[in-house]
């Protein structure tokens, strides 16, 4: 009896132990066990988050976009513009859901406000956003955020450099509009006294990509782009393609104006600076030598300030290099002063004299893009833009009596952006000169007029 009743005190005791040992482990209402302080670092699982934006972060423009959350830091991104990419620079605008670094100018408004830069396409995710020369990275929720309507929003107090109002627009004496000759300053139109900033890449300065920034992102793929598809002239260039599909080696010539000559993209010779993005005509010919395998030369008798009489007198000189493409890109500094009759009867002139020397050459005349509305050649004076919309038309009715030529309207392209981003997203000088983003719209426009849908290579 006496043994009995210690087994039976011990399992007693066993079970008395099992039940302590058992209520250790606290459970809430639901009956999910609830962390222990050590498990939460000492913090209590009902504060408030501490990372929360301060005003300065949350600075917003007059119209309050509504802030998104902070997310995350991403892992890299294989579709991140990091560097000179020729594939990603050459990547259509209007194609795809991807937009590759592409760029924004940020400056103050009169009021102070940095308003909501908009893109070709509202942000529906965002990739990075970095300088101009794609080696800073800026970061979300301290520098920018991305409001409600895909809008980036520029974070005042942030990294991001912002140009201020006042140091965009200021008095300019005649004086002093002599003593720069036109170097950093330039008048605006219809607005005598008054000058705003030039700023030119090159001489190891940033030029204005020093306020520039580099977006890339995707957007929903049934987000149309204002720009339409150029039309692809395939059956135009057939010789030059044939060539090419062949194996065989090409020769390009290039003439215009100071855009042909190069300025102002990062890569052009004498300023070599990040990215290195080359001009377009050099974009069109790395293109042609990754997509077919083959060797190509350009030579480029672009000349700085030249309209279509300089290129008339070249003539001789480009059918000399008995070359099997030809760029003509005029109609900057033409469209200042020169009628669409003269500037279309020069085009004209050049493109059936190189058909007469070099019947084997393909010519594609290139439209030009615009020069700021604001920008006049003296204070006070005609503002520059003036007949380069006209030009369009009339190069699109001269089209059709060329022989192995055909219009690539960079023009259109170029009007069509403007119905989302301003000129100074475009600006290499901000007066007439692209910047890299534009120099690859032009080539994007020359390769899709003339190889078509180049994006199955």
């Amino acid at each position: 009896m006496k043994k009995l009743i210690s087994v039976l005190l011990c399992v007693a005791i066993i079970l008395t132990l099992s039940l302590t040992l058992f209520s250790c482990n606290t459970e809430d209402d639901s009956g999910v066990n609830t962390p222990s302080d050590k498990e939460t670092n000492g913090q209590d699982p009902t504060d408030e988050p501490t990372d929360k934006p301060t005003d300065k972060q949350t600075n917003k423009p007059t119209e309050k976009p509504t802030q998104k959350p902070k997310p995350e830091t991403p892992e890299p991104d294989e579709n991140d513009v990091t560097a000179f990419n020729l594939d990603q620079f050459l990547y259509p605008i209007w194609a795809g859901n991807i937009s590759y670094a592409e760029a924004a100018f940020v400056r103050q408004q009169k009021d102070g406000v940095i308003a909501p830069i908009k893109l070709l396409y509202p942000i529906d995710t965002l990739i990075s956003v970095r300088s101009a020369d794609l080696k800073t990275v800026y970061v979300s929720g301290e520098d920018y955020f991305v409001d409600d309507d895909g809008n980036l929003c520029i974070i005042e107090g942030g990294n991001i450099p912002v140009l201020a109002y006042d140091d965009y627009h200021f008095p300019l004496s005649q004086d002093e509009h002599n003593q720069n000759k036109l170097a950093t300053k330039l008048p605006e139109a219809n607005n005598f006294g008054w000058g705003f900033i030039r700023a030119e890449i090159g001489n190891n300065k940033p030029g204005m990509s020093e306020w520039t920034i580099a977006v890339t992102y995707m957007h929903a793929e049934e987000e149309e782009c204002v720009v339409n598809v150029p039309e692809a002239k395939s059956a135009t260039f057939a010789t030059l393609i044939d060539k090419l599909n062949a194996g065989e080696d090409i020769k390009i010539v290039a003439t215009g104006d100071s855009i042909t000559d190069g300025w102002s993209a990062s890569g052009k010779n004498g300023v070599n600076m990040p990215p290195y993005c080359p001009q377009y005509n050099v974009l069109v010919e790395q293109y042609i030598k990754n997509a077919y395998n083959v060797n190509v030369t350009q030579k480029n008798v672009g000349v700085s300030g030249s309209n279509t009489n300089g290129g008339v007198s070249k003539l001789s000189e480009i059918c000399g290099e008995d070359p099997d493409l030809v760029i003509i890109a005029f109609g900057m500094n033409d469209g200042c002063s020169m009628d669409p009759n003269t500037y279309t009867n020069n085009i004209n002139k050049m493109v059936s004299t190189i058909n007469e020397n070099c019947p084997d050459a393909c010519i594609v005349v290139v439209g030009t893009c615009l020069p700021n509305p604001e920008f006049a050649w003296s204070p006070g004076g005609e503002p520059a833009l003036k007949y380069h919309i006209d030009y369009i038309d009339y190069l699109k009715s001269a089209e059709s009596t060329w022989k192995n030529a055909a219009h690539a309207d960079v023009t259109t392209a170029n009007i069509e952006i403007y119905e989302r981003k301003v000129y100074q997203d475009l600006a290499g000088s901000n007066s007439n000169h692209p910047n890299d983003y534009m120099h690859r719209i032009y080539a994007q426009v020359i390769i899709q007029t003339i190889f078509g849908d180049y994006l199955t290579y």
